[in-house]
């Protein structure tokens, strides 16, 4: 080999080095990028926390708080399948009683002062739930005459239809104004009772 071959060998094997030099990784540059691109994720996972803590802080602002009721005071009813649930102050307040298919629901102190007296009057009656051995609608119920005292329908069966009555005469003793008083209390809350049937609310 002469001086002019190994020259050319020299310079092609430059060429060659400095082909691959070229090639070599920036691990410097791959450094600084990774580097960035570890910042970046950060910065964003920093930025999605505060933007979920402001939304759960305006949403717990907003929150509606929703207050468990106490047990609730309710009598089921089971020959007519009927649950009646009362305002929760008349618990120890009522008592009711079973007149044939019907029931009378009346104000225990009222009727006990009542009757503490000649015996001979029922006092206290809040109100009677009356049940018809028939099946009829609002308008049919009123057609045939049975709105003769003070009532509210509640519902029909496919062989029943059941009523809400109230008593047309004083239920108190009118020389007792405290018994008057807490009387006419619950008789303002009859409205407030629910009347559940089937797992039907009826209002």
């Amino acid at each position: 080999m002469n001086k002019k071959q190994l020259s050319g060998h020299i310079g092609n094997i430059d060429n060659q080095l400095v082909e691959q030099a070229e090639k070599i990784p920036n691990y410097r540059q791959i450094h600084n990028r990774k580097t960035i691109r570890r910042f970046a994720t950060v910065a964003a996972a920093f930025v999605l926390m505060a933007c979920s803590f402001c939304a759960g802080a305006f949403v717990f602002a907003h929150e509606t708080v929703v207050e468990v009721p106490v047990e609730q005071e309710m009598v089921r009813l089971e020959e007519i399948n009927l649950t009646l649930i009362f305002p929760d102050d008349w618990k120890g307040k009522y008592s009711i009683e079973k007149d044939g298919q019907n029931y009378i629901v009346y104000h225990t102190q009222t009727r006990e002062d009542v009757n503490s007296g000649t015996g001979a009057f029922d006092g206290g009656v809040l109100f009677y739930i009356v049940c018809y051995e028939e099946s009829m609608t609002p308008e049919q119920f009123v057609e045939k005459g049975y709105d003769f005292v003070p009532y509210q329908y509640l519902f029909s069966t496919s062989d029943k239809t059941y009523i809400l009555c109230y008593p047309s005469d004083v239920q108190w003793n009118p020389d007792n104004p405290g018994q008057e008083t807490e009387y006419l209390d619950m008789e303002a809350e009859i409205k407030n009772i629910k009347f559940v049937a089937d797992n039907i609310l009826l209002d």
